[in-house]
């Protein structure tokens, strides 16, 4: 994806230096509203979320899709931006967020089938894209991006403020995914590279580094809070590395995927257990012990970005190609 838009702005200067009159047309791709076209579901998504009974997923050219058939039949909502979405977020069937490149951050309040445009990055220091986000409530919540960039709202995106001072990432490892456990989204976690992970006991006010043993980048990250009122933590990344705590990230240990690739999405099961999506359609599921691991694929071999179970039979997963349904039920 990098290649391609740093190809693309080559191409561009290339044209404008010899056509110096296009530059009075170009608009910014924020600017832009997202096309529609039924080629959309067969783009590359990044990521899928619930609102309420509907299924909401994110991709390139600001394509956001909507289904209220379990994922069955789609429609294409209505977005102000062209721009890249990375992740998506909603805190009820109304109320939701997505980010993405260029610093974009849109909210939604009628459970995904228009979008305002609440902040970019055009006037910020750094452009880097955003890679997460995740809201505690309706009115805080927190984005993540490349070289520890990290943005704080109190006022459910009306405005957003620096937080990187708030991460002891003096040397500015990307921040890639996002977690948070407890009623109160109290615990907040937060995936990043060189094997860290960055976590924070009081509600994301301060975040400390937390080092698991591995030396990798941790592209995806699911926590949650057990019985014992300590968190489950489950992170996947570069070579198919696995690593997984049960007393919130105080201690790690690795499990065995079976794969070299990569793997980039994670989510819960019903039964307790992880199914986790990466390169070349390889799927991983982790027992609900989060000891044993079995090696999965789905038919195409397209890599995937992110997954959400739909029921006990059935899983979607997002990525190169657009939409790929995958049954649970007898998958080997």
């Amino acid at each position: 994806m990098k290649r391609n838009r740093f190809t693309a702005l080559l191409l561009a200067a290339a044209c404008l230096s010899v056509t110096p009159l296009v530059q009075a047309d170009y608009r910014d791709a924020i600017e832009l509203p997202s096309i529609h076209t039924e080629a959309s579901k067969r783009s590359l998504l990044l990521d899928v979320a619930r609102a309420g009974n509907r299924l909401v997923t994110v991709g390139e050219r600001g394509h956001v899709l909507l289904s209220e058939d379990s994922g069955a039949s789609w429609i294409q909502a209505e977005v102000p931006s062209r721009t890249q979405l990375n992740a998506l977020i909603f805190v009820d069937d109304k109320t939701g967020w997505a980010t993405g490149e260029d610093g974009l951050i849109l909210r939604t309040d009628d459970g995904g089938q228009s979008w305002q445009h609440q902040h970019d990055g055009r006037d910020d220091d750094q452009k880097g894209p955003y890679l997460d986000v995740l809201f505690r409530n309706a009115h805080e919540g927190f984005v993540v991006g490349v070289y520890n960039k990290m943005l704080h709202t109190l006022d459910g995106g009306e405005t957003w403020s620096d937080w990187s001072e708030h991460v002891d990432n003096l040397d500015e490892w990307h921040l890639m995914a996002m977690a948070a456990t407890g009623t109160e989204r109290d615990r907040v976690y937060i995936a990043s590279e060189k094997g860290l992970i960055f976590r924070s006991v009081d509600g994301g006010e301060h975040f400390e580094a937390v080092e698991t043993g591995h030396y990798g980048t941790f592209h995806a990250i699911a926590a949650r809070r057990g019985a014992d009122g300590l968190d489950r933590i489950v992170l996947v990344g570069v070579g198919g590395v696995i690593y997984v705590s049960g007393d919130s990230g105080e201690s790690w240990t690795g499990v065995e995927s079976g794969t070299e690739l990569g793997l980039a999405g994670v989510t819960w099961l019903d039964d307790g257990g992880v199914l986790a999506a990466g390169a070349g359609g390889v799927l991983v599921q982790l027992s609900p012990d989060l000891k044993q691991a079995r090696q999965l694929y789905t038919e195409g071999g397209e890599s995937l970005s992110a997954l959400l179970q739909l029921d006990s039979d059935s899983a979607l997963l997002v990525g190169f190609g657009g939409l790929h349904p995958f049954a649970l039920r007898g998958a080997k």
